[in-house]
This record gives C-alpha cells, structure tokens and sequence, in this order.
C-alpha cells in the first residue's frame, strides 16, 4: 500500500479540523486554560 501526498493532506487537514471543532466546542475550558498557563509561565519568567 503506497501511502500518496493526498492521503498525508487530508490526514493533516481533518486533524487541524479536529482540533478547531474542539476548540470551537469548548470555549469556554479553552480560555480558561490558556489564561491559567499564561499566567504560570509570568510567574517563572519574573
């Protein structure tokens, strides 16, 4: 089985898919996450 440069786009496409229905889905834990790991990383850099 040849693995062709359609099957490694369209494999990367639905995984970057994936990820932003999931982020889409769940803003809300998202933001708060992001916000939380922005403010530790302040805090090691200071």
């Amino acid at each position: 089985m040849k693995i062709t440069k359609r099957d490694v786009s369209v494999f990367i496409f639905g995984m970057l898919t994936w990820m932003a229905v999931e982020i889409i889905y769940d803003w809300e834990g998202h933001k708060k996450s992001f916000n939380e790991g922005y403010q530790q990383g302040e805090k090691a850099f200071k």
